[in-house]
């Protein structure tokens, strides 16, 4: 019995530390990659106290653009498009998703829109970094009156990270796409901070004031209604983020962005047309710091606790085992039924 224990024990321990392996090896990786059903929950950014241009229809039907000051909220949604990531081709198979994003910002105060906007872009599943696709596109969709404009497949070239970081994201420096340069620039790791109960990694970006291009239609109604008295006019451009990122799964789950227009025309002072901070509203913070949790407690059940407990336990099994084996005494050697008889003795009796 104890060399059946033994060899149970050996043979359990063996299968501990497969299952150990199997789960570092294979388990782990398939869990650090976006899911291709994964919807993520919409995300709304407010900035309260903020200074903005908006232009609006009166009720004569009038159009009326001036600077305002109120409430913006921004929407970001995202709708994933599963048959356009299941037929791509090449080193995009089984690698990219493929995310269809709707944005919307309203001044709350008065119910007014303010910027509608769609996009199309491909994401690697691991690093959450635009990929290089032909479908990339963005639109920005005129609110003052009727838009049949689309999104023209090849318009814009993403780069860098937008809505996710990678899975064990790490302390150095990455690319973060400004949406207003349509390029992707610097943002540097600057230090560890808590953030809902969960360690995080603190990166900050920050873009110097610098012209920017506007499309004629946009910077003539502008003149026309805030510079009446200019002839041109440029506008100016700068920002700053902060992005907390939960670090083993690349979850933003807190995010501060400020940023500051103006319209500088050829006589007068600079006006400014936006200048606002935007941070997460409380029920987004909540949804994503809850999904950033779940995904951090799998990660750590299946990457470190279970393949530790399951080495741990089948080396211990293992090493019983061999003792066990060990110990089983070796079989006995048996007398003969009957003892042979002494042989007479040749010494001569006295």
């Amino acid at each position: 019995m104890r060399r059946v224990a033994g060899a149970t024990l050996f043979g359990l321990g063996l299968l501990c530390v497969v299952a150990a392996a199997a789960l570092a090896w294979l388990i782990v990786p398939a869990l650090s990659q976006v899911p291709y059903d994964l919807k993520p929950p919409d995300v709304v950014v407010m900035a309260p106290n903020a200074k903005f241009v908006s232009a609006r229809l009166l009720a004569n039907g009038e159009p009326r653009i001036a600077v305002e000051s109120g409430t913006l909220r921004s929407m970001t949604g995202v709708k994933p498009d599963y048959q356009a990531a299941a037929d791509l081709t090449g080193d995009l198979a089984g690698n990219t998703l493929i995310w269809n994003v709707y944005q919307a910002t309203d001044w709350v105060d008065e119910q007014v829109p303010i910027n509608r906007a769609e996009s199309r872009i491909a994401l690697d599943r691991k690093s959450g970094a635009a990929v290089p696709w032909e479908g990339q596109c963005y639109n920005d969709v005129k609110v003052t009156k009727q838009d049949a404009t689309t999104c023209e497949p090849g318009n814009i070239e993403y780069s860098g990270q937008l809505y996710l970081f990678p899975f064990g994201t790490e302390k150095t420096t990455y690319q973060y796409f400004d949406g207003t340069l349509r390029k992707a620039l610097p943002m540097q790791y600057r230090g560890d901070d808590d953030v809902a109960g969960m360690p995080t990694y603190r990166f900050e970006q920050t873009v110097p004031q610098q012209e920017i291009e506007a499309d004629d239609e946009t910077l003539a109604g502008l003149i026309g209604f805030l510079a009446p008295k200019a002839k041109s006019a440029t506008m100016n451009y700068e920002a700053s983020r902060t992005l907390w990122v939960e670090p083993m799964t690349g979850a933003i789950v807190a995010y501060r962005e400020q940023q500051h227009r103006q319209l500088v025309p050829d006589t007068g002072a600079p006006i400014d047309i936006l200048d606002a901070t935007f941070t997460y509203d409380q029920a987004t913070a909540d949804a994503i710091v809850k999904q950033a949790k779940d995904g951090r407690s799998q990660l750590l059940l299946y990457g470190r606790y279970l393949p530790i407990g399951l080495l741990v336990g089948g080396l211990l099994a293992i090493v019983a085992g061999l003792m066990i084996t060990r110990r089983v005494a070796p079989p006995k050697e048996h007398a003969p039924a009957h003892a042979a008889e002494p042989e007479p003795s040749t010494v001569p009796q006295g």
